[in-house]
């Protein structure tokens, strides 16, 4: 079976779509702070070491302000659920649920966003084939239905990073935004193309757009959402 990054030449006509490209951070950082002032907010983000860079920070910030989801799903506390917060205090996205396995990041996290903050420790579980440490996304759905999600936890690993995502693709709206961080990384490529799979098999009309900065990130959309991959 071709990898995704021979499926990826195939469609794009590039080999290194994924690959990082450092030197567009800095765009990003301005374009990030131009939409920033834009709501009369200041830049109190710290998009440094594992975080959230400003390549991810800005694709939210576009996503939360043009598209308006009604429900977001932020997979991994951190400085995306500071963003996912701001949002929704300025009235640009509906309800938000942040999944976290960490108690002590979890609490800190919390205490600085007015939504949910679900700490879930991590549990062993079977998903897309494959058995994998992942969060209880039994109680993450809860009659819930996300038109917004980005992941960007728990940890990645070498191969199917994160793997556990697969496990809110049977009830997405027919509008939706998926993003997943860290597309560069060989592991959460494992996990991209059994999206594409998935989608695929669900016959879904889905498009995907790469973003790529200092990390790189993918993203599928549908619907009323499907801008957000040009991006």
């Amino acid at each position: 079976m071709p990898s995704l990054r021979q499926r990826w030449r195939h469609w794009t006509g590039r080999a290194d779509a994924f690959a990082p490209e450092p030197g567009l951070e800095a765009i990003y950082r301005d374009l990030f702070l131009r939409e920033l002032a834009l709501l009369g907010e200041e830049d109190r983000f710290f998009p440094t070491g594992g975080a959230a860079n400003y390549s991810l920070l800005y694709l939210i910030l576009r996503i939360g302000a043009e598209f308006q989801p009604a429900s977001v799903l932020d997979v991994g506390a951190g400085q995306s659920t500071l963003l996912w917060a701001m949002l929704q205090r300025r009235g640009c996205v509906g309800e938000v649920l942040t999944l976290e396995n960490d108690p002590e990041w979890g609490a800190r996290i919390a205490g600085q966003v007015g939504h949910e903050v679900l700490v879930t420790p991590l549990r062993r579980m079977r998903v897309g084939g494959r058995t994998m440490m992942t969060y209880d996304w039994t109680a993450a759905q809860a009659g819930r239905r996300f038109d917004a999600i980005v992941c960007d936890g728990p940890r990645g690993t070498p191969r199917h990073s994160r793997g556990g995502i697969l496990s809110m693709l049977g009830d997405l709206p027919p509008d939706f935004a998926l993003v997943l961080d860290d597309a560069e990384r060989d592991g959460e490529q494992d996990t991209i193309a059994q999206v594409h799979a998935r989608l695929q098999a669900d016959k879904r009309d889905y498009a995907v757009g790469v973003l790529r900065a200092a990390k790189s990130q993918a993203v599928f959309a549908t619907g009323r959402f499907l801008p957000a991959t040009f991006l």
